[in-house]
């Protein structure tokens, strides 16, 4: 562990169970670089839309970038609501950091607490920690920072449109700045690994990998349950996923296509998407390398990990849950009419939201082909109420910030759809320190898994 007072005050933001803002991520990565000036650079890889920096630290196994075997990347923000990918990078900087002795052939151990390094990788590796991808969106997402409830939350929630978001923009045609920057830092570097940190609102923790994933299934799990985080088995985002240990699926672009055309969040604004192989978690593979992306909860939820059954239940669970995205989307898309709110990107990212609603709806209703191909068990049923509940609740927190002027209907729409939100899983917040160290710890499994 770090003790100067320069390095280690990048940690207080998580020991006082906040997230930094992208503000206090800089500092830390200038910080960081000032002291070790012999292991961190910090550059500056492009602009986004708007003209905000995409940052860059390198943290080298030792003096000099030439020093390094093997490249990681992590990617932090690419969504714009998703905030545990900042504070993880800033666990896993001061890790790689304080780390002086070879690996453990095991490989990593189990953390002893929220903040317990799980063990290092390989050390002639070099992390890159891209600080955000999407800082125009992460700008706009900023009123959620400080909630620790799911109404404050929501009070401040952007998510962009489909097309606006850089990670996955290339799969539907899409041609961003930051998807350009990141792809060509993919071949830059030609990491043999990529970790992609994401936060879902309720839920529990799983991973995605676009290699096969069951070395890490024992990393994963203890880690999980060192740091109390369920595993969620049941997300509908891996639904049609092969499973190679609970929470840990392998993506495969067949299965991603088919997956993202059940849920509308990559719906083409006209022709046909360019499909997953585009999308910035497939761009490793042209060298040798793989993705790994990492889900964690911002607020925990025990629902989503049951391996029973489904049963007989399922066709009338599949049907319901389309009938309940249908009458709350045929009461936004009224009100979005009668708003009327201008084109700005909070209304194209309400637009991506209903056509989700609509797309997941008709999914659903066409049971028994809408399933997917594997027999449904209690968590996925779960995983589609989730989803029936979370797509609604988005979409009224951005038509209410959308709106021009205020209007007491979206705020009643989005107070209501909320508590229904939160009876129905009863979240439970999860300290930021322990989803820093989550990531962190399946981060550094990761790279001494594929360490070469």
């Amino acid at each position: 562990m770090l003790t100067d007072t320069s390095t280690s005050a990048g940690r207080a933001m998580l020991l006082h169970d906040r997230y930094p803002t992208l503000e206090e991520l800089a500092d830390t990565a200038r910080r960081l670089a000032a002291r070790h000036p012999d292991r961190c650079r910090l550059r500056t890889l492009g602009t986004s839309r708007a003209g905000r920096p995409l940052l860059l630290l390198s943290v080298h196994p030792g003096p000099g970038p030439g020093s390094a075997a093997a490249h990681v990347l992590v990617v932090s923000g690419a969504h714009a609501d998703e905030f545990s990918g900042r504070a993880a990078v800033v666990e896993l900087a001061h890790r790689a950091l304080a780390r002086t002795a070879p690996p453990s052939p095991s490989g990593p151990s189990t953390p002893s607490g929220p903040s317990a390094p799980s063990g290092p990788s390989a050390p002639a590796t070099a992390w890159h920690f891209l600080l955000c991808l999407d800082p125009d969106g992460a700008h706009l997402a900023r009123g959620g920072l400080l909630a620790r409830t799911l109404p404050a939350y929501f009070a401040g929630y952007f998510r962009p449109a489909a097309d606006e978001q850089p990670e996955w923009a290339p799969a539907i045609g899409g041609d961003l700045p930051e998807s350009r920057i990141l792809l060509d830092l993919i071949d830059e570097l030609r990491p043999p690994l990529q970790l992609s940190l994401h936060t879902a609102d309720v839920g529990g923790t799983f991973l995605q990998a676009t290699a096969d994933p069951s070395a890490l299934a024992g990393p994963f799990a203890r880690s999980a349950a060192a740091l109390g985080i369920p595993v969620e088995t049941g997300s509908f985002d891996t639904h049609r996923l092969p499973a190679a240990a609970p929470g840990v699926f392998l993506m495969e672009p067949h299965h991603i296509d088919d997956q993202e055309s059940t849920t509308g969040m990559l719906a083409p604004a006209d022709g046909a998407p360019p499909g997953a192989r585009a999308a910035t978690w497939f761009a490793p593979g042209r060298h040798g390398g793989r993705t790994v992306v990492v889900e964690v909860p911002a607020w925990t939820s025990d629902r989503l990990g049951d391996p029973a059954p489904a049963g007989d239940d399922a066709e009338r669970h599949l049907r319901a849950g389309a009938e309940h995205l249908r009458e709350r989307g045929r009461r936004l898309t009224e009100l979005t009419a009668a708003l009327a709110p201008h084109d700005t990107p909070l209304l194209r990212a309400v637009h991506t939201q209903l056509t989700a609603l609509r797309q997941l709806a008709d999914a659903w209703d066409q049971a028994p082909a809408g399933h997917p191909p594997h027999p449904l068990t209690r968590a996925h049923l779960a995983g589609i109420d989730l989803w029936a509940h979370r797509i609604p609740v988005r979409a009224a927190a951005l038509l209410r910030r959308a709106t021009p002027a205020p209007d007491p209907r979206p705020t009643e729409l989005l107070r209501t759809w909320c508590a229904h939100y939160r009876r129905r899983f009863r979240p439970t917040w999860l300290p930021v320190a322990r989803q820093a160290a989550h990531h962190a710890n399946i981060a550094e499994a990761a790279a001494a898994v594929h360490a070469v």
